[in-house]
């Protein structure tokens, strides 16, 4: 046979093969690709179910819905009909591998951009809980294209408890951990959920199971503090408080509240270095310079009683040192806090100590002005 005719021969087998698979293609799900061809989706989905119902046993009909399903956000029918599709063969397996990938992807990026981390950041409550409303919507859609990815179940859960779905928020924490028991981080997020819902044992069951699984979960050591304070376990607190500002040295809220804890303990002196580090990594909080204000002067008080009782002068000289020290910490504080009375009220204790009455009267002043007293 020459090349020639070799060439028309296998022409002719590949246009007789094109019109087989053509004739084995139902009319409807030929209809449903030529709608979907020319962007006619709502007549192509329309047709699809027409065709799963009267070939139900057909792969590429249910794939077919399948993906007319997720042009209609219908992701669980989506999913239902793909399911359908690959137990009938795996013909269409890449092809809808592959849509789930894609579904997943766009579902799952827009939750993140265009809801949950701008929900994160609303200061208005009511926009807050629709952002969140609308991220959880979206999670879920991601979740459906791909069950088994993990990625959406913790933020989802967050988006369900911001606008008040709590059992919904744990049904998908809980998923969350089912699917990766040894992952601390997450078990740190489920303690999380039980911590923000008032559920403090079931949260520090996750804590202590989290440290179990890594030692060294700055998180868990951090929350475990927290309940131990809630409890005034102290010395547990301090524990945890101590072992997790080593893991975190630049977490302001460690050492704060080690200094809270020892400040409520009457270990005044111990305390000040803690929230001196509190304000050296965190300039702007009020209540560490308070706190701090506070433990001066109660320190420096604690010596000036000693002294009374014994008359030794060192004890009124350690004394002064405190009132030294916190003198000028005091003069800047009021001018980054104008309208914390109690600053100026230690500032005033700080120079009547001093022996400048007159500060001592205007400090006190501005104290009861912004306490609306006579």
């Amino acid at each position: 046979m020459s090349m020639k005719k070799l060439l028309v021969v296998l022409g002719m087998m590949v246009l007789f093969a094109i019109i087989l698979l053509s004739s084995c293609r139902p009319p409807e799900l030929e209809g449903v690709v030529i709608n979907m061809n020319q962007g006619l989706y709502d007549k192509a989905y329309d047709l699809a179910k027409e065709a799963v119902q009267k070939y139900p046993t057909n792969a590429e009909a249910w794939y077919l819905l399948g993906d007319l399903h997720a042009r209609h956000n219908k992701f669980a029918e989506m999913s239902e009909a793909f399911d359908k599709s690959l137990a009938i063969g795996p013909n269409f397996k890449p092809q809808i591998d592959q849509e789930r990938g894609k579904y997943f992807a766009e579902n799952y990026n827009d939750a993140l951009k265009s809801y949950y981390t701008p929900a994160r950041n609303e200061t208005d409550e009511v926009k807050k809980k629709e952002l969140f409303q609308k991220a959880a919507e979206k999670f879920v859609f991601a979740h459906l294209c791909m069950p088994n990815r993990m990625e959406p179940l913790a933020p989802m859960s967050v988006s369900f408890l911001e606008y008040g779905d709590t059992a919904t928020a744990e049904k998908y924490i809980l998923k969350a951990i089912d699917m990766n028991p040894k992952n601390d981080t997450l078990i740190v997020q489920v303690g999380d959920f039980y911590y923000r819902t008032k559920q403090e044992e079931k949260a520090k069951q996750m804590y202590e199971k989290a440290l179990a699984a890594n030692p060294n979960n700055a998180d868990a050591n951090l929350a475990m503090g927290e309940i131990y304070t809630n409890r005034q376990e102290w010395d547990k607190a301090m524990e945890m408080f101590l072992k997790a500002m080593e893991l975190q040295p630049n977490n302001p809220a460690i050492p704060n509240n080690i200094g809270i804890i020892l400040y409520n303990n009457e270990k005044y002196e111990e305390a000040i270095p803690y929230m001196k580090k509190t304000i050296e990594l965190e300039s702007d909080n009020q209540n560490a310079h308070e706190v701090l204000s506070l433990c001066f002067m109660q320190a420096g008080q604690k010596y000036n009683e000693k002294f009374t009782e014994t008359e030794n002068p060192e004890f009124q000289q350690m004394g002064m040192k405190f009132f030294d020290e916190a003198l000028p910490f005091l003069q800047d504080a009021v001018v980054k806090f104008p309208n914390s009375s109690l600053l100026h009220n230690n500032l005033g204790v700080c120079y009547a100590q001093k022996g400048m009455v007159d500060k001592a009267k205007e400090e006190f002043e501005i104290q009861k002005q912004l306490e609306g007293t006579p």
